[in-house]
């Protein structure tokens, strides 16, 4: 089997959520600096899902851009 570009494309794909995620929470601010480290926590420790959840929840929990 050869390398392919796509298959540099397929291993990151899923970590898009993940990347876009700790972006935002670490540019936003929120309601104190514990929710912040759980977000972080969270996203960090739980690559794909982890992003996916912050996305679709934590998202709307940010207050403002630093």
């Amino acid at each position: 089997m050869t390398f392919q570009w796509w298959h540099v494309l397929v291993a990151l794909l899923p970590m898009l959520p993940t990347f876009w995620s700790i972006v935002h929470v670490w540019s936003h601010e929120f309601a104190s600096p514990q929710q912040r480290a759980l977000w972080l926590v969270l996203v960090v420790f739980l690559p794909v899902l982890g992003g996916l959840i912050y996305i679709f929840t934590g998202r709307k929990k940010a207050l403002r851009t630093l």
